[in-house]
């Protein structure tokens, strides 16, 4: 984050940046615009509260910043680490969109085209390597359900869970050492690592399961914020987004409950004894197990469009300006979309595309008038939807509603993605880096 920052004093006029010191936009016109605080020094760490250790706990409690406490060096380390090496990209490597106008913003262009960059050396700590690499910050169960598999199985900790079919993967392979494996230190090549095909940038997988192509992650609205909550993704329904509670430990807990339903009692038995010492873990850390809590009903009434994931999205929204609903229904939009990828040849799928062009133009007027939150919708559905004949329309309508709502980071992993898009199961970057 280090060598983005400027001094903003008391006679600089300029709005502040609500993202402050976590702030990760790399667009000039957004620094000219909001003022950021350089890295200060920690006047009373002491009084700081570890908030990490209150989320998904029994009682509940709304959602807070969480702010460690966290020594000067450290944090001089992580500044420094953070300064990442820009790559530019040619501009044909990289998605641009079919509905940029010809007096498109140069800023919108750049954008649109994305770059990529070199990590530098990694930091001891294992939460700000992740971040550095894959650019979220992780919360305290994931760091806690770590602690627990080693308690499982010492030697190798992402193999505890092998009896149901689960592997910690991911940024969990920070922990395990092997990313440490990759010869080209991209942040392009950490945020695909284990990003399935249908994985929107909101969502990050951390365990893998053995088949139909199972995975279970963390789902944030806002990439500086934490998840707010936990769910799987599979094959059975592609694209498809089901929460399965709070944090991790509600995650794997319901898979268990699950997997023990369709299991015989013989395969039952360690299935069982494997939950009972992550509920125990769990239950000492406060961790609820509910796959329903009161943190995520009050994010559901926040969802402005539910979106073909099914997570929904959440974008602020104040005196009606934010989100205004799509022109078409889902299921008409599903059509249209359906007769874009079954057209039998370039000219009939231009001509399939018209009505999609359409809306997307509606959109362009949306995101004129600050409904930022039309273009992510459709943008996620575009994505979710699947096929390589909407990744420049989506990579344009996602690029441009992150960038209004300054969720940068989300850009950079959509556009690594895209670059790098697989259907399978085969989704670690060490199987393609050499």
């Amino acid at each position: 984050m280090a060598g983005r920052r400027e001094d903003a004093g008391e006679s600089d006029s300029r709005p502040a940046c609500k993202y402050r010191e976590k702030c990760y936009q790399k667009n000039p016109q957004h620094h000219r615009k909001f003022k950021h605080p350089s890295p200060k020094k920690r006047k009373n760490p002491e009084e700081e509260t570890d908030e990490r250790a209150k989320r998904s706990k029994l009682g509940d409690e709304e959602h807070l910043d969480e702010v460690p406490v966290i020594s000067e060096a450290v944090l001089r380390e992580f500044n420094d680490s953070y300064q990442r090496i820009p790559i530019p990209l040619d501009s044909s490597s990289a998605p641009q969109s079919d509905c940029e106008q010809e007096d498109t913003e140069e800023t919108e262009e750049e954008v649109a085209k994305g770059q990529d960059f070199l990590v530098q050396d990694s930091p001891e700590e294992a939460r700000f390597s992740i971040e550095q690499k894959f650019l979220l910050e992780m919360p305290s169960d994931f760091f806690d359900l770590w602690e627990c598999c080693s308690n499982i199985n010492k030697e190798k900790p992402e193999e505890a869970l092998l009896k149901a079919g689960l592997t910690l993967v991911g940024p969990y392979d920070v922990m395990t050492g092997k990313l440490k494996k990759i010869k080209e230190r991209k942040v392009s090549h950490y945020v695909c690592h284990w990003r399935y095909y249908y994985d929107p940038p909101e969502f990050m997988t951390v365990i893998a399961g053995d088949k139909d192509e199972f995975h279970i992650g963390y789902y944030r609205d806002d990439p500086f914020h934490m998840p707010c909550f936990v769910a799987s993704m599979s094959s059975v329904k592609q694209g498809q987004i089901k929460p399965l509670g709070e944090n991790i430990f509600a995650g794997v807990c319901s898979y268990l409950t699950q997997r023990m339903k369709e299991e015989n009692p013989f395969k039952k038995a360690p299935l069982l004894r494997l939950y009972k010492e992550i509920e125990s873990f769990a239950k000492k850390k406060d961790y609820s197990l509910l796959a329903v809590t009161k943190n995520m009903k009050k994010r559901n009434k926040k969802v402005v469009a539910k979106t073909f994931h099914g997570a929904g999205i959440v974008v602020p929204v104040e005196n009606d300006v934010g989100y205004r609903e799509l022109p078409e229904t889902y299921g008409n939009l599903k059509k249209m979309l359906q007769k874009v990828v079954d057209s039998k040849n370039e000219d009939e799928q231009i001509k399939n595309f018209d009505a999609i062009q359409e809306i997307i133009t509606n959109v362009q007027f949306a995101f004129d008038e600050g409904d930022s939150g039309t273009g992510i919708e459709l943008g996620l559905n575009l994505f979710t939807f699947g096929g390589e004949v909407f990744h420049k329309p989506l990579m344009h309508l996602l690029s441009v509603g992150y960038d209004l709502l300054e969720r940068d980071p989300f850009i950079d992993i959509l556009q690594a993605h895209l670059r790098n898009r697989r259907r399978g199961s085969q989704v670690s970057i060490l199987d393609t880096d050499s």
